[in-house]
């Protein structure tokens, strides 16, 4: 019968999650309030929908620990050494600041030292599985605020490896039993990167030598499972071994085909996971201590809202950064909870500080996806209000950049913001980068580029960098809110200015052209249209017709999403009439007649604007450039002017 009801708690829990996650996504909010929301009316201390809540913690627990296994994969080992400064410095800082704060204020309210500093411990980690989920959505991994949010969580993530060290010495447990579990850390990480390094790779090419995609996903799944229970039999969160088990993975061809396999899993035990968040929320205490529980919610907010904005700007990223990521990682986390039960089977937190603790952390993760819709709004409002920001050009930079006019302004130093600077260098347009990482700066530097670093976004760099004089500015840059918010100053600032911008979604195309974007590229449009002209080359298509269909497609695509009063620029070379094909018949008396000879342009109205000959297009032809067996031209003119050419290369007469 037991089985039966389990089965019954976990159907509702389903059918919450999806009512829920179908209202706040129809109210264009986020789905995670309304997991939260339905886990606080069918929990415990709510409607009492749920019976077996332990049991629904434990299947919850796999969403956390499946989610930070897809870090682990997107994260390899190279890339992790580059967030090694956020890692240490804005996450150090971070804790080490909130950390200081909690303590001083516990024992302020008058906890012994014992009580406040575990307390402090948990508060200051933030939730990896809320704010990694918003970024998600939202496309902001990559984003200056993306890497920095990833770099302080997952410095708490490590660091709750040595705070649960450091509780049973505060239970007063002696010093052999840290030492132990350092030493079997150590010796477990040092397993995984042997193992990852040596074994992983020929155990996964074995399976997949079976093309058996069953034992393939039951392989990943072992893997992930038997990581998380080392690192759980050696005192560790399950959490951080599913991160090292995708971390391992990570380096391999197969990381790919991994993710696919998990993300249907991780985003159903995920929805499980915020909904069980939600149950911890105790209403009786809340109701009845209410005062006491706002009052530590906000100051809890401030404090890591604070911590975080000064750890940031200590990492040399703008005011407006910081702020953005302080308002995503203000929360505590869903380790604080492991971390909160492993203090108070330890006697080291009372029963009702533990309740009232409890409850503040659960209403910080609640309120976090109600503050980051707002986030990019707020942060960008109060950094202007202090005007320039850290971050800002430098005053010996600004200097160079005085007498520039007709330049270009490249935001990012990514693949594409690279490949645009070395187009513009061989045709020597002057242009100077603008980039917010500084790792980046430091090697566009060392490759001799002109490039400075700060935020694209901020009005005072734009202005600093002399957008009034560019003559255009190119965003390469993954941050929607920042593309958005560029592009609008920018307008105001030079209504010349042409300004053209690379997203990742066509469905921003249009919000981009009214905000006054002249031309906007949809990176999964035009990749849809190489991977179709590839396979089209494949087949052997004739190279003229695949340019002619892609051409038809990116007019019919861009003029459907754009409003006709938007400007447009250069989406189509056919505003001057139909561009046709006609293939030179082999017995025409044209063959070796250049085309300045035949000038089909007074004869018919029709101008050649390139010749395909063995699969090779030669677009604009001279015209002394001869006609060959074989050969089609290209030719842009009206219906009946194509069809006077067709009839004079087949060498009959024009009436």
């Amino acid at each position: 019968m037991s089985d039966h009801q389990f089965l019954i708690d976990l159907l509702i829990l389903l059918a919450l999650a999806l009512g829920s996650g179908l209202i706040f996504a129809r109210l264009r909010l986020s789905p995670i309030i309304g997991y939260l929301a339905s886990g606080v009316i069918a929990g415990p201390y709510g409607l009492h929908l749920i019976r077996n809540v332990n049991e629904v913690e434990v299947i919850a627990e796999f969403g956390v620990i499946l989610l930070l296994f897809t870090i682990g994969l997107e994260f390899s080992v190279t890339r992790l050494l580059r967030l090694k400064r956020l890692l240490l410095g804005g996450g150090l800082a971070q804790m080490l600041l909130s950390g200081a704060a909690f303590i001083g204020l516990g024992v302020l309210y008058g906890l012994e030292i014992k009580t406040a500093i575990p307390i402090a411990m948990a508060l200051v980690l933030s939730s990896t599985a809320i704010v990694l989920k918003l970024l998600s959505e939202r496309g902001e991994i990559d984003t200056a605020h993306g890497r920095m949010s990833l770099g302080i969580l997952l410095a708490q993530d490590l660091a709750v490896v040595f705070f649960l060290v450091l509780l049973p010495l505060l239970a007063g447990q002696d010093l052999t039993f840290s030492i132990r579990k350092i030493a079997e850390v150590a010796l477990l990480l040092g397993g995984v990167l042997l193992f990852s390094r040596y074994l992983l790779q020929p155990i996964l090419l074995s399976i997949l030598k079976t093309r058996s995609q069953e034992l393939f996903r039951i392989t990943i799944l072992a893997l992930v499972l038997v990581t998380a229970w080392l690192t759980g039999e050696v005192g560790l969160s399950l959490e951080l071994g599913a991160f090292l088990a995708g971390l391992a993975l990570a380096e391999s061809p197969y990381a790919h085909q991994a993710l696919s396999d998990i993300l249907p899993f991780r985003d159903t035990f995920l929805a499980i996971f915020f909904v069980s968040i939600g149950m911890l929320v105790n209403l009786d205490l809340v109701i009845a201590q209410w005062p006491l529980v706002l009052a530590v919610t906000v100051i809890v907010s401030v404090v890591k809202l604070i911590a975080v904005v000064l750890a940031t700007i200590l990492c040399r990223y703008p005011l407006r950064i910081a702020l953005l990521s302080g308002m995503l990682l203000f929360q505590a986390g869903e380790f604080s909870f492991v971390f909160l039960k492993a203090a108070t089977d330890l006697a080291l937190i009372p029963d009702n500080a533990y309740q009232v603790v409890l409850a503040v952390i659960a209403l910080t993760m609640i309120t976090t996806p109600l503050i980051a819709t707002q986030a990019e709004r707020w942060s960008a409002g109060i950094a202007a209000l202090f005007g320039g920001s850290v971050g800002d050009v430098h005053p010996e930079m600004q200097e160079r950049t005085a007498n520039l006019s007709g330049h270009v302004l490249i935001a990012g130093y990514g693949l594409s913001g690279r490949n645009v600077g070395q187009i513009l260098r061989r045709f020597d347009i002057p242009h100077l980068y603008v980039e917010l990482n500084a790792e980046n700066v430091s090697k566009g530097r060392r490759e001799g580029e002109f490039i400075v670093y700060g935020d694209i976004a901020s009005s005072e760099v734009l202005h600093k960098l002399g957008v009034e004089r560019a003559n255009a500015l190119v965003l390469a840059i993954n941050d929607p809110a920042a593309l958005a918010r560029t592009i609008s100053i920018a307008r105001q600032s030079n209504p010349d200015l042409y300004i053209l911008a690379r997203t990742r979604y066509v469905a921003e195309l249009e919000h981009l052209c009214q905000l006054g974007a002249d031309e906007v590229i949809p990176d999964e449009f035009e990749a849809s249209l190489q991977l179709g002209a590839n396979l089209m080359r494949r087949f052997d298509r004739n190279e003229g017709r695949i340019l002619h269909v892609l051409s038809e497609m990116r007019q019919q695509h861009y003029s459907s999403m754009v409003q006709t009063d938007a400007p447009s620029h250069g989406l189509s070379i056919l505003d001057g009439g139909q561009l046709d094909y006609q293939a030179v018949p082999d017995d025409s008396p044209y063959l070796g007649v250049s085309l300045a000879g035949i000038d089909l342009r007074k004869l018919t109205g029709v101008t050649v604007v390139g010749v395909i000959r063995q699969e090779r297009t030669i677009y604009n032809p001279a015209g002394s450039f001869c006609i060959e067996q074989g050969d089609t031209l290209m030719l842009l003119g009206s219906t009946e002017d194509v069809l006077r050419a067709s009839e004079l290369l087949h060498g009959h007469s024009l009436n």
